[in-house]
């Protein structure tokens, strides 16, 4: 569904938070206004806290897709070879989840944590898409709870990104690379009844975010493309920043209405990775945390 005045382009020129070489990914933005992201194709994770230089806090962990926080503190991190709890204070890295059903991961790409605690996630071929340049074999999209449980919601997810919830807890969306926006449904214990709804077609979707109003703001990885979407899949805007492609959003500042965006170049323009925002007129939604305390195998 397209709303015709939709589909005119807003140019808009956001501020820079931070740059990050080629491909940034994986924004957050905690209470004190601290911007997480990663270099997905060097292998780091870094934060800028306000009035700070911009830091490594992970080294040497690839492709970082994804990562959120626990109620103790620590970061969970998505990457090569699965999921892991980071210890902020240490540094101290604890396996959390490196195979699914006895298959080893390759690598977990975006995850969202939810309000039992517990955090979606998707797998991605990432060995075939950036180091062979092949099609990915496909991936999944799961649910690891609190208890350390893992349920395999899907098995076909072609390129697995953005996961968010509507404000009612009644949805969650899932955007699935080369198809679009998924909607499923929730039961009365937060899990999605299959199969789901392809709300929105879009081949080259990448991360989402969902506001307080229920609006899905997606990036468009191709197209470069930021648009917002009701919650009935119309079209509602669509804004370019000039990047050569947006990848991942985030909600902060203090009122919510603070819309962070990762960017990445391209092979003309390689070095715009990076962390950039805007001012949007409904807020966002706050991030829910995992509750993983006593959760974790081996510690590296």
């Amino acid at each position: 569904m397209v709303n015709p005045a939709a589909q005119q382009v807003i140019e808009i020129t956001p501020e820079l938070i931070a740059s990050a070489g080629h491909f940034a990914e994986g924004p957050r933005v905690s209470d004190d206004g601290t911007v997480w992201f990663s270099d997905l194709l060097n292998a780091a994770y870094y934060r800028q806290r306000p009035g700070h230089a911009v830091e490594k806090i992970v080294a040497d962990r690839q492709w970082i897709g994804g990562a959120t926080f626990d109620e103790d503190g620590s970061l969970i991190c998505g990457g090569r070879g699965g999921l892991v709890k980071i210890d902020l204070a240490t540094g101290q890295q604890t396996d959390l989840l490196t195979e699914i059903g006895g298959e080893p991961i390759i690598a977990i790409n975006d995850v969202e944590a939810d309000r039992h605690g517990g955090l979606f996630g998707g797998t991605i071929d990432f060995i075939s898409i950036l180091e062979k340049g092949e099609a990915p074999q496909p991936g999944k999209l799961f649910y690891l709870s609190n208890a350390g449980e893992v349920r395999v919601l899907r098995d076909d997810v072609l390129a697995s990104n953005g996961i968010a919830f509507s404000p009612d807890g009644c949805f969650l969306y899932h955007s699935e690379t080369s198809r679009g926006v998924w909607r499923y449904a929730l039961d009365a214990d937060g899990m999605p009844t299959m199969p789901g709804e392809l709300l929105i077609e879009l081949p080259d979707s990448d991360g989402l975010v969902v506001d307080s109003a229920g609006a899905i703001w997606v990036v468009r990885w191709d197209a470069s493309l930021l648009c917002r979407y009701l919650p009935d899949g119309t079209l509602d805007r669509t804004l370019t920043l000039g990047f050569p492609h947006l990848v991942s959003l985030a909600f902060g500042g203090p009122d919510l209405h603070d819309l962070y965006i990762s960017t990445g170049g391209n092979a003309a323009d390689q070095e715009r990775g990076g962390v950039v925002k805007f001012r949007i007129e409904v807020p966002g939604q706050r991030d829910f945390k995992t509750r993983f305390s006593g959760l974790g195998g081996k510690t590296l």
